[in-house]
């Protein structure tokens, strides 16, 4: 699916459209509306790790303090949620793949799949002996050792007061971003209205959040080898 981009404008059109009336860039209740849009966005970016637009496979990545993957390096996008680490870039070769855990700072390279002294892994045991960890070969080079990662890129999308009507938004966040933020101030302005019908409403706005994620069944992401193989260790552990 080729990547389409809305702009603020008309994700203001259709936000005014929906709940019947417009405000200027300066006043409070467009400042609300910003926020509602934000929030949603982030809500969507949430939804699947698997958005074309946010979606990296294989990049290569620096390994620092021996087993350590920073979600930030310079030149390069920052990492929201890892999902594999490989030896070898996957676009190339199978195989050679990380385990690891995740914290705010990056990842933590934990061992290998197959055998745990495999030399194809490089398992090393920690100077305390208590644990193992992974480090890539850096015997021909003085630089730091690389592994590719594939993972989905943070969300660069924040918008504010000052921001003008060109600035680009998702396509395939616009819409829902709109729908949920005349939901939301549908239920914070017209409280007096039915419950039934905020329910309805609700549903609307979900759909279209599900329509979107359908494209991207759609393109047989999930039957890929790399995405296969992700959706199989979702037990990533967090700290």
């Amino acid at each position: 699916m080729a990547l389409q981009n809305s702009t603020i404008q008309e994700l203001r059109d259709l936000t005014f459209a929906l709940i019947g009336r417009e405000y200027a860039n300066t006043s409070a209740s467009y400042a609300r509306l910003i926020s509602l849009w934000n929030y949603a966005a982030n809500k969507a970016h949430r939804a699947t790790n698997y958005w074309e637009r946010y979606l990296v496979i294989g990049d290569e990545r620096e390994v620092v303090n021996k087993n350590q993957i920073s979600r930030d390096e310079d030149g390069k996008d920052s990492i929201d949620t890892f999902l594999k680490i490989y030896k070898n870039n996957p676009k190339k070769a199978r195989g050679g793949e990380y385990k690891f855990v995740v914290n705010a700072q990056g990842a933590t390279l934990t061992g290998g799949e197959g055998r745990i002294f495999s030399e194809l892994l490089d398992l090393y045991e920690s100077q305390d002996g208590d644990s193992f960890y992974l480090q890539p070969d850096s015997s021909s080079s003085s630089s730091d050792p690389t592994v590719f990662v594939t993972y989905k890129k943070a969300l660069d999308l924040k918008l504010g007061k000052q921001q003008g009507g060109n600035t680009v938004i998702p396509e395939e966040f616009m819409a829902y971003m709109a729908h949920y933020a005349a939901y939301t101030w549908q239920r914070s302005v017209e409280q007096n209205a039915s419950d039934s019908n905020f329910q309805l409403s609700l549903a609307l706005v979900n759909s279209v959040l599900e329509d979107e994620l359908a494209k991207i069944s759609d393109q047989n992401i999930a039957n890929s080898y790399i995405v296969k193989s992700v959706r199989t260790n979702y037990n990533q552990t967090i700290i």
